[in-house]
């Protein structure tokens, strides 16, 4: 009953934070994709807690227009490094089979995190759940210090696609948290064709300084890559730790879509990518990787 209660209170408050990010969303247009991310706490001891958040929030984006949404880091199963295997469990699997579902009722694609177990290991996985109800996933390539003794590394950087009613293509990536401090990363998924990389964090740093951190480095993976980075955050201690939601932009590297606040929020953002499609397929001045000299790159790296 007070898990309910609590719940429902979450409900309510995040019905009034839903449009409020909607008030803010950019113009929407046909060449655009809607996008939404959301900042929330996720708890290790209430899985059906979280998923119950998952579901509300999905609805509200899909009846916002969006696309696609992006939850947190790990947050289905919560973020934590003690007894992976009480919160781990196969993908797919029961728990991603319903988000899958989700995806189905709502005919939204929903990126959520989850501890993954297989063959006797442990992995920080984001799911990509799409509204056939197929399912993808992502193993964080990039450990922290403190995960390393508990996760195993993933070993592969997938890029996923999607297709709106209208026909238009989008091609994204998943960098979980610490992956976006590797410049290789982006410039991975920028040349295997992402327009966006999505970038879910359980960090414990909040508000404004969360923003001031990524500004140092996510705007120059944009901007250097020609895509988008979109990056949310968990928060956790009644908004005590972490929180900040962003999407940089490929052309200026700015930031055109940000909240920095402490409550469970959703923010939208709409992208055009027939632009950035343009600078890609012909190569543009902006589309800097064209000119990347692979070969030597990698004789200085491996030499």
């Amino acid at each position: 009953m007070a898990i309910m209660k609590k719940i429902l209170g979450i409900v309510f408050l995040s019905s009034i934070f839903v449009w409020i990010g909607h008030d803010h969303a950019h113009g929407f247009a046909l060449s655009c994709f809607r996008i939404c991310l959301v900042q929330m706490d996720s708890s290790v001891k209430s899985k059906a807690a979280n998923l119950a958040k998952i579901d509300f929030f999905a609805a509200r984006a899909a009846s916002a227009g969006a696309v696609i949404i992006c939850f947190p880091e790990l947050s289905i199963s919560g973020y934590g490094t003690k007894h992976p295997e009480i919160l781990a469990e196969p993908i797919p699997g029961d728990t991603a089979n319903r988000v899958a579902r989700m995806a189905a009722r709502y005919k939204i694609v929903i990126l959520a995190g989850m501890v993954e177990s297989s063959e006797d290991r442990f992995y920080i996985s984001h799911i990509a759940a799409f509204p056939d109800k197929h399912i993808e996933k992502y193993r964080k390539t990039h450990l922290g210090r403190m995960e390393r003794a508990v996760f195993s590394a993933g070993q592969t950087l997938p890029v996923f696609h999607l297709k709106d009613d209208a026909g238009h293509e989008m091609f994204f990536g998943i960098g979980i948290c610490y992956d976006m401090h590797f410049p290789e990363v982006a410039a991975a998924y920028s040349l295997k064709g992402a327009h966006i990389i999505f970038s879910p964090h359980a960090s414990p740093l909040g508000g404004m300084k969360r923003i001031t951190v990524w500004n140092k480095y996510m705007g120059a993976r944009a901007y250097d890559n020609t895509l988008y980075v979109a990056a949310c955050n968990h928060i956790c201690d009644g908004g005590g730790k972490g929180s900040g939601m962003g999407v940089w932009a490929y052309r200026s590297a700015a930031l055109i879509c940000e909240y920095h606040g402490v409550e469970e929020k959703m923010l939208f953002c709409d992208l055009d990518l027939s632009i950035l499609n343009i600078h890609r397929e012909k190569k543009s001045k902006i589309f800097y990787l064209k000119d990347r000299r692979s070969r030597i790159l990698e004789d200085v790296i491996f030499r």
